[in-house]
């Protein structure tokens, strides 16, 4: 019952106790049988945690255009082991965003296509990532792990307010220098990354004129290291903007780009919604985040509201996300002059994918609730500091940036908005997901 596998147990009736997965975790728990630190979330819904095992052909011989001239850098976390994409500028306003070939190797309709279907994406938790494609792939393709990576090449000329004059798609060989956020943003003032600063703020600027709506919260990364729970707080970064707008960028471009070509693809869409007025700091920014529409996935273009682009779709992750791949596929199909999927197998492909692609999500997401929950009970005396994002008289809701975690206090008297309070832990509960915290007085009451 506690991996969701049966739906009664006469254990737990027979004890007097609800017929739940959450009771049967507690006294898993309680007999010594689990201990704190098991994961039940990816058996519960049925996510395999071992990675694709499935050899893969050989790199096709074709030409490729050499771009290893070119400085490239694959800027991502310092953990990542799947770098996708990679950046490099060419005077005076050309930016080129390399990203895996992929779709050299896995075709539609391969074992290795077939898997990345029935996977979605690549599952990341925090004890352990399993893949989207056998780690040969990443070995083989993944930028900047050889001397020398093959890609496919988006080179975009741009206007000076960051619009997109042109754009060419290659085959290519790049030379990918890889760099965490931290390190790039040590060299943001040497070449050329001062370029691709300048490149990322004024597509940034364009984007916020055509309505972008952006969301600032609290991310935090949670990670197992050593047996021990570790919350690697994100900071906002300007390297992390470079290669946020360099990606949407290439999304925008290639977009364009099918739909003048008449590539059956997919495309990113998210509906625009009318937000009233909100306010100020981490408050606004949570009550925003309820305004907003989901985005959907359709065969035909149509306008994303939240990064306001008029036609958009993702293209940077072939190696994480199945949907990327399939537009690598297609891009491939249509520069070789081979045979396309038509917009109903697109659909159908997204269809399957995108079941399963909800329960990874929830699974990363409950995954994350229950390292904090292990976190928590190993640390009962935490205390720590929270931002008041909403209010109901006495009862608000507070955001602890630290842990990521959102809260409902119980409070004396209604406290402003974007207060920030000192709070300590009272309870924490692993298999209810729950923590109860209080407001002290001061740190340390």
């Amino acid at each position: 019952m506690a991996l969701g596998e049966i739906k009664e147990s006469r254990v737990l009736r027979e004890l007097g106790r609800s017929q739940n997965p959450q009771n049967a975790h507690a006294l898993l728990l309680n007999l010594g049988h689990w201990t704190n630190s098991f994961n039940p979330y990816p058996k519960r819904f049925g996510v395999r945690l071992s990675a694709p095992v499935i050899n893969l052909p050989e790199l096709p011989e074709e030409e490729r255009v050499d771009l290893t001239h070119l400085q490239a850098f694959a800027i991502d976390n310092a953990w990542t082991k799947d770098p996708d994409d990679a950046l490099s500028w060419e005077e005076p306003n050309r930016l080129w965003v390399h990203v895996a070939d992929i779709a050299a190797l896995v075709v539609p309709d391969s074992p290795a296509d077939l898997e990345a279907r029935n996977r979605a994406t690549s599952l990341y938790l925090p004890e352990m990532t399993v893949p989207m494609l056998p780690p040969e792939a990443s070995e083989r393709l993944g930028l900047g792990i050889q001397d020398i990576s093959p890609a496919l090449s988006f080179g975009l000329n741009l206007d000076s307010e960051g619009g997109i004059i042109e754009m060419e798609i290659v085959p290519s060989w790049v030379r990918v220098s890889r760099l965490s956020y931290e390190q790039a943003e040590g060299m943001l003032h040497d070449l050329p990354f001062e370029e691709l600063l300048r490149l990322a703020q004024n597509n940034e600027a364009r984007r916020k004129r055509n309505g972008a709506v952006s969301i600032e919260l609290p991310e935090v990364d949670i990670h197992v290291e050593g047996g021990k729970v570790v919350f690697h707080p994100a900071p906002f970064l300007r390297s992390q903007m470079i290669v946020r707008e360099a990606m949407l960028m290439a999304g925008e471009a290639v977009a364009g780009y099918a739909l003048r070509e008449g590539i059956p693809f997919v495309f990113s869409t998210q509906e625009a919604t009318e937000i009233p007025m909100l306010p100020d700091g981490l408050a606004g920014m949570y009550a925003l985040r309820r305004f907003m529409k989901r985005g959907q996935l359709k065969s035909l273009p149509a306008r994303h509201a939240g990064i306001g682009l008029n036609i958009y779709t993702q293209v940077t992750s072939p190696l994480r996300r199945y949907q990327d791949l399939i537009v690598h596929q297609q891009l491939r199909a249509h520069i070789r002059g081979h045979d396309l999927l038509s917009h109903q197998e697109i659909l159908q492909r997204l269809g399957a994918a995108e079941a399963v692609m909800s329960n990874m999500r929830q699974v990363e997401r409950l995954s994350n609730q229950h390292w904090t929950m292990v976190y928590l009970s190993e640390t009962p005396q935490w205390q720590g500091e929270g931002v008041i994002v909403e209010t109901d008289g006495a009862r608000s809701t507070a955001l602890i940036p630290n842990l990521g975690l959102e809260t409902h206090l119980h409070c004396q008297s209604s406290m402003p908005l974007n207060t920030l309070v000192p709070i300590v832990l009272r309870a924490s509960n692993i298999p209810d997901l729950t923590a109860l915290f209080t407001v002290a007085t001061r740190i340390g009451s």
